[in-house]
């Protein structure tokens, strides 16, 4: 099956053609565009008008795969809220689907569908309790539970970003909230953390300039991701002392620096986990790398 897989995220967008097999995924034309902070459902629309024609011109496709940012209604196919962007109540299937030829279009909030892609074509495809988190420009998590997303009964289950893991001088979230995981250990988060380690002002470095600067030795920068570390993984044993998961899959642009993250959020992990009650959980990178959204946009639409 040819699939259009168009996953949208906070700061970027992509678009591919896919084929399905049974053989796993083939990406095909892959094209990456940058969103500015303020970019309105219109001007999104326009974007991805262009990368489409680009990469899959209409009728080489059968389905329409989408991932989006924030809370998502699967079924009614409402793209309902962006804290990054604030667009809200966007009718983005049937939109989609009348632009290209009436064909079938699956929405689902991005993190929920990379879940469904690790479980489909990932390091989880014989683990049926797992907790997927994107750790990136924001921080969401998707939950699978007994082999199916779990979404909750308002639709909106797996929201990990908004658990509270600092109390003490703690960031703003966009939520409106202090100390949120995605405020403290997102991207945004630990450039703040440097940049106030620093007595900045304000950031002038990216999360992934500070990874590089923390791979070369500099120790304001190995401290920052030892804490955001720390952070995440205390948020996950939340998570599994709640739900007795099998695993917990890292994911999003900021699980390119795992290896930075890994030692301090394995042990805050082990620290905070009963363990007892779960005794062999493990927490992994996931098997998809950058192509973790594009795989969950093929995913949903296969379902």
């Amino acid at each position: 099956m040819k699939i259009l897989a168009i996953d949208i995220g906070g700061s970027q967008f992509r678009t591919a053609l896919v084929t399905v097999s049974d053989s796993g995924i083939q990406f095909v034309s892959a094209i990456q565009r940058h969103l500015a902070p303020d970019c309105t459902a219109e001007e999104l629309f326009a974007l991805l008008e262009e990368s489409i024609a680009e990469s899959a011109p209409c009728g080489t496709y059968e389905r329409i795969g989408v991932t989006i940012p924030g809370l998502a209604d699967p079924i009614g196919g409402i793209w309902i809220y962006s804290c990054f962007s604030g667009i809200r109540n966007v009718p983005i299937a049937n939109i989609l689907s009348k632009k290209y030829g009436g064909k079938p279009v699956c929405i689902e909030n991005d993190v929920n569908a990379c879940a469904l892609a690790e479980r489909k074509f990932g390091i989880c495809k014989e683990t049926k309790d797992f907790l997927w988190i994107t750790i990136s420009n924001g921080i969401g998590g998707g939950l699978i539970l007994d082999g199916k997303i779990y979404s909750g009964h308002f639709g909106n289950a797996g929201e990990i970003g908004h658990f509270n893991v600092v109390e003490e001088n703690a960031f703003r979230c966009g939520c409106g909230n202090y100390g949120c995981l995605e405020a403290e250990a997102a991207g945004p988060g630990i450039a703040r953390r440097y940049a106030a380690l620093l007595k900045k002002e304000s950031p002038d470095l990216s999360a992934k300039e500070i990874a590089g600067l923390a791979g070369l030795g500099d120790e304001a920068a190995k401290s920052v991701f030892d804490t955001t570390g720390r952070l995440i993984g205390k948020a996950a044993s939340y998570a599994v002392n709640l739900l007795n998961l099998e695993k917990v899959v890292i994911g999003g642009g900021v699980s390119n620096s795992f290896e930075l993250l890994f030692p301090s959020m394995e042990a805050a992990f082990r620290a905070k986990i009963f363990r007892d009650a779960n005794p062999q959980v493990i927490i992994e990178k996931t098997g998809l790398g950058l192509d973790a959204g594009l795989a969950g946009a093929s995913a949903l639409a296969i379902m």
